[in-house]
């Protein structure tokens, strides 16, 4: 929660300077906006952790904002709390339809506020975690693709015939701890989370990194893997 950004749209200065004094002693970094421009604008700069929007503005209604954001590819996954006095239940259809994260009625206690805006957040930060994971997991697999490929080129011996077991015969020479890096690795795994997963020390795990590559006859970790997924004696995870 520490230096967390929160963006507080509403048109009366009553209400924006209670939540902002709110959330400010709770530790948040706290922006303020009346209006739907200065609202797009405050988000798109310093792209908060959650927004806070009151429904019911002049000229510019909390929905059209809450919809204008959902719409913006770089903002769209900022949780947004909508306020508005005695929602109707069309009222709350509508914002979750709209993509807002959660509704509150007017007035409201600041226990509240703050528990569903940590909640709101924790998820955020949740879902960009899973993003970021699934992002790296996308371009690994499209870096050990195109290793795949690359080892799919026919391979032959002097003679001019294809070695069948060619692809095979390195694996007997991987150690039990060698497959079972050779695995890590193909699921995305750093050298520091393999160490702590196997509990070895960052050196040894360099130095079984190696020994694999030089017993593959490759120069790299995901062309390791590349070799070992055509084999078939390691699953990519992705």
């Amino acid at each position: 929660m520490p230096n967390d950004k929160v963006l507080v749209v509403d048109d009366d200065p009553d209400v924006l300077h209670h939540v902002k004094e709110t959330l400010s002693e709770a530790g948040y970094e706290v922006f303020t906006a009346i209006d739907s421009s200065a609202a797009g604008q405050i988000a798109r700069e310093e792209r908060p952790d959650a927004i806070i929007l009151d429904v019911d503005m002049p000229v510019t209604d909390g929905f059209e904002v809450c919809k204008s954001l959902k719409s913006d590819g770089i903002l769209r996954y900022i949780p947004i709390i909508l306020l508005d006095e005695k929602p109707s239940t069309e009222d709350m259809v509508t914002g979750f339809e709209l993509g807002a994260h959660d509704f509150m009625a007017k007035p409201f206690q600041d226990e509240e506020l703050l528990s569903r805006l940590g909640s709101a957040i924790r998820i955020k930060q949740s879902h960009d975690r899973l993003r970021q994971r699934n992002a790296k997991l996308e371009s690994l697999a499209k870096h050990v693709q195109a290793a795949v490929q690359h080892y799919e080129q026919p391979r032959t011996q002097a003679g001019g015939r294809e070695d069948p077991d060619d692809m095979t015969k390195p694996a007997a020479r991987l150690t039990r701890r060698e497959l079972e890096i050779l695995q890590l690795l193909a699921q995305g795994l750093s050298n520091d989370v393999i160490s702590r997963q196997l509990y070895i020390s960052p050196t040894t795990t360099r130095n079984h990194i190696q020994n694999i590559l030089g017993k593959l006859g490759v120069h790299s970790k995901l062309e390791a893997v590349a070799h070992a997924v055509r084999a078939g004696y390691v699953d990519f995870v992705g």
